[in-house]
């Protein structure tokens, strides 16, 4: 279907120059600033559908620009990412303010309204993350609002008892987002590189369900017990071990908070005494057996089997060539 002359100017007026992009990208980000920030200083005194035009406008223009700035390489410049990000910024604040409009007046505390809102953010956030585009956080941004839909759809349709149940679904994404990345690590591997930091990032989330209703609306504190220390400790260990195989710093500041998030859980006392027995103990038995292998002397490798004989006389042919 061919679009009308029209919507080609638009579309042209839309699209930001590459020499251009820098300063547009700058903008964009005050811009977005100050578009939630009246979405949270004026919410009492405007009303939502104003809030709702004006930040969708914003969003248009702002996610519009990113969606049809020309990718000149593999990934998208710098300031073609910054547009993308700013401008799912301002969707997800427009789908808060579409709900309300909607009849929702806490959408983010309705698990129906937070499925709706968090698929259709999903799927917006799906097209600049592959194929034309082939932005690496976009699909970051992209799989744990995925993450979302899942959670809150279990919780909106099952209204489980606890967290429990949402420990085992963050479980099952670390597992689904292993899987991703094993499948694209060949073909996409920035891509990849953001599947290994989702689960980093879902593993933090059942960290926090340990934290109270403060940190997480489905946490409900208590003891983690080991099952739950094992799988933040596992979860940790393989994020920095892929970190230094890889050499991806993301993945390592994701392990180290999930280490010190394990610290902090199993770290302390138990109601019948501080003790080294568990965790210190294993701890200390392989981290000390590691750096002992580590530091055993080195003996010399035995010489060769043909080591101190003379080499074999090679045949000069005519014209000093060797056969």
């Amino acid at each position: 279907m061919e679009l009308p002359p029209q919507m080609h100017h638009a579309i042209a007026a839309l699209r930001p120059h590459p020499h251009r992009g820098d300063l547009i990208a700058a903008g964009a980000v005050p811009l977005t600033v100050a578009v939630v920030m009246l979405n949270v200083r004026m919410d009492a005194t405007w009303g939502n559908g104003i809030h709702l035009v004006l930040t969708g406008l914003t969003c248009a223009v702002v996610l519009g620009m990113g969606l049809l700035a020309e990718r000149e390489g593999e990934f998208p410049r710098a300031y073609q990412t910054v547009l993308l990000l700013a401008g799912l910024t301002l969707l997800a604040v427009t789908l808060l303010r579409l709900a309300q409009v909607l009849g929702a007046d806490e959408p983010l505390e309705s698990s129906s309204t937070i499925t709706w809102t968090a698929a259709v953010f999903t799927a917006i956030a799906a097209v600049p993350a592959w194929e034309r585009i082939n932005s690496p956080i976009c699909a970051l941004v992209e799989v744990v609002a995925g993450g979302i839909v899942v959670l809150a759809f279990v919780d909106w349709v099952f209204d489980p008892d606890g967290a429990t149940t949402f420990r085992w679904i963050l479980l099952l994404l670390i597992a689904v987002y292993t899987a991703a990345h094993l499948r694209w690590r060949d073909s996409r591997p920035r891509h990849a590189v953001h599947m290994v930091n989702a689960a980093g990032l879902a593993g933090l989330a059942i960290a926090a369900t340990f934290g109270g209703a403060l940190v997480l609306p489905f946490a409900d504190g208590g003891d983690p017990g080991t099952w739950w220390e094992l799988v933040i400790a596992a979860v940790g260990f393989g994020l920095l071990a892929y970190a230094g195989v890889d050499r991806e710093p993301g993945p390592a500041y994701l392990g180290f908070g999930l280490l010190l998030a394990f610290v902090v859980l199993a770290g302390l006392p138990s109601s019948d005494g501080a003790s080294i027995v568990g965790w210190p103990l294993l701890f200390l038995l392989l981290g000390g057996a590691a750096v002992a292998a580590g530091l055993r002397p080195i003996r010399p490798l035995p010489p060769p089997p043909d080591a101190g004989e003379e080499p074999a006389p090679t045949a000069v042919l005519r014209g000093g060539q060797t056969p």
